[in-house]
């Protein structure tokens, strides 16, 4: 699923006398039989009648360099970058230059290119002049193959975080860039080796086919052709020694990934620097998110929280439209739906986000957060649905309890993090992982670190969410947190039968309960550990062990604290304003 989009540039290589080889047609019609999106890209003039044989099997086409883009399913084109000035045109004419004309754009052949050099430096516009051969293509400003491939990727709701490029041309470099892996052949120019990923052993088309047979016709495995490691990259921390420790984005797109960690110990907060990550390198992300907390992520440009909440159910197909946007990342917010039909409503939307992977390989990388509240390790409807989609890769699942996961479910993980484990049970569950080998003491790793399954602990970079983390951060504003999380006041003699269900319930209680009760607490630290604990707010945490410092007489108290609360729920409440799609 991952690299299922292959872009082939038919200027040179991959065409023999103006014509598709036959042994090359033939690999492109298994390609497609074989669900690949294929697309033409050439600097022909559009139209060019030796690639009609072909023309059935792209899923969109780019011609004259990346000028002209043809959409076949609505036979409509487009012009991304216009047409060269007509001024020019007439300039170059009048110069005495013999020119073909295409949709966009106009060429000619040596020796005329240097008066067509000579014919724009006197020109005030701009233009871009590439050179293919002995053909030199004058285009209009900003042209070029990847551009035009990227724009049409758009158009036909394909994203290039699943494309491979093929191309062997002085105009193939934007090309290959684009892709998350550029493949050339035996005989293309030395720049553009030193720019692909894979150079194939042969020349031209055999050496295309041959790349094409070796990597994605069942003759070898696609998972092993290099990648640009250190193009998307995520960026942990430090290990022990100091040396940087970064995961790669695309090693998440094609494998599954497990993390694990006691309740508090950062575990989510990991997950959720991933998430941020892979959206920000253009990989679209899905969070089903039971505890609120992703939904801080809507924040970032291209991120959109979706509410499912009781008598407010959005039926699966509309998040598959909204993730239909090829580049909107989703995070799926189940806090205020009732907690015994959450797997039953996303065991409804697997099949829905299959069809669109089938369809359009995307969304990239899905996160199930709390994922034991969803997946018992008997089997129940909604494992039946994703245990065949495990095959394809890109999975993460969160759990404090990786030993109340299925065990096929952990034999698929290729890699685990965790923050710290100290339940026996918990630990022994790792060593059911395929991705895991534990070697170091989990219970020990200390906080602020995690743990790379078989490889080692990590220092977490401080500051690195692009976004603040902040647990249940629209559940704990509003939504009744369960009874073992709330906040039960009492005094110095007994419990004062009133307890705070959320923050907002918590802001209400301070103003009324008797400021007896609010001097105990404050005294022991109890208000500071609970919004640590129960809401993971480390900031109102500290400023709330900072006012207990303060010698405050009793009824300063009451309105200090009304004061910090207030203020950070208005806080909270700027930072969720931005626009959600809530079902109506």
């Amino acid at each position: 699923m991952y690299r299922c989009v292959l872009a082939l540039d038919f200027d040179r290589a991959l065409s023999a006398n103006r014509t598709v080889p036959v042994a090359l047609q033939t690999a492109l019609e298994r390609l497609r039989s074989a669900g690949y999106a294929l697309f033409l890209v050439t600097g022909r003039r559009f139209g060019d009648a030796a690639l009609v044989p072909v023309e059935k099997l792209f899923a969109g086409m780019v011609w004259e360099n990346g000028a002209v883009l043809y959409h076949p399913t609505t036979d409509s084109i487009y012009l991304p970058f216009g047409r060269i000035n007509p001024r020019l045109v007439e300039a170059l004419a009048a110069a005495g230059v013999p020119l073909e004309y295409g949709r966009a754009i106009v060429s000619t052949r040596k020796p005329h290119d240097e008066t067509v050099s000579r014919v724009l430096s006197n020109w005030v516009g701009h233009a871009v002049v590439t050179q293919d051969g002995d053909i030199s293509r004058i285009l209009p400003p900003g042209t070029a193959k990847g551009a035009g491939l990227e724009r049409l990727l758009a158009l036909c709701g394909f994203s290039p975080r699943n494309l491979v490029s093929l191309g062997d041309g002085e105009g193939d470099p934007s090309l290959l860039q684009l892709a998350e892996t550029g493949v050339t052949v035996a005989d293309a120019l030395g720049a553009l080796q030193e720019v692909a990923d894979l150079v194939a052993d042969r020349p031209g088309a055999t050496g295309a086919v041959e790349t094409v047979e070796a990597f994605w016709l069942g003759k070898g495995s696609e998972r092993a052709l290099r990648v640009r490691q250190r193009r998307h990259v995520i960026p942990l921390g430090r290990d022990d020694a100091g040396t940087s420790v970064s995961i790669p984005a695309n090693v998440l797109a094609r494998g599954n990934l497990g993390v694990f960690g006691d309740s508090g110990t950062g575990k989510s907060w990991v997950a959720g620097l991933l998430a941020e990550g892979m959206h920000h390198a253009g990989y679209q992300v899905l969070m089903i998110d039971p505890e609120g907390d992703f939904r801080g992520m809507q924040a970032l440009p291209g991120v959109v929280a979706i509410t499912v909440a009781e008598g407010a159910v959005p039926p699966p197909r509309m998040i598959a439209t909204v993730l239909d946007a090829v580049t909107v990342s989703v995070v799926l917010d189940l806090t205020a739906y009732p907690p015994e039909r959450r797997d039953a409503y996303v065991a409804e939307l697997l099949p829905a986000v299959d069809r669109l992977r089938a369809a359009r390989y995307r969304p990239h990388w899905v996160v199930l957060e709390e994922a034991q509240q969803f997946l018992p390790p008997n089997d129940n409807a909604l494992w039946n649905a994703l245990q065949p989609m495990l095959v394809a890769g890109g999975w993460a699942f969160v759990s404090y309890r990786p030993d109340r996961l299925p065990d096929a479910l952990l034999a698929t993980l290729d890699m685990c993090i965790v923050t710290q484990l100290c339940e026996p049970d918990a630990v022994e569950a790792l060593g059911r992982t395929s991705g895991c080998n534990v070697e170091a003491s989990v219970a020990d790793i200390p906080s602020g670190h995690a743990w790379l399954c078989g490889e080692r602990v990590v220092c977490l970079r401080p500051n690195a969410r692009r976004i603040p983390h902040i647990r249940h951060l629209y559940k704990y504003m509003d939504t009744p947190l369960p009874k073992h999380k709330r906040f039960y006041f009492r005094d110095h003699q007994h419990y004062l039968q009133v307890e705070a269900a959320s923050l907002f319930e918590f802001l209400q209680c301070l103003r009324t309960v008797p400021v007896a009760s609010l001097s105990y607490h404050q005294a022991r630290g109890d208000f500071a550990r609970w919004v640590a604990d129960a809401l993971g707010d480390g900031v109102l945490a500290d400023q709330l062990l900072k006012l207990a410092r303060r010698p405050l007489a009793v009824e300063a108290l009451r309105e200090a604290l009304l004061r910090r609360v207030s203020a950070h729920c208005q806080e909270l409440r700027e930072l969720c304003s931005q626009p959600s799609y809530d079902a109506e």
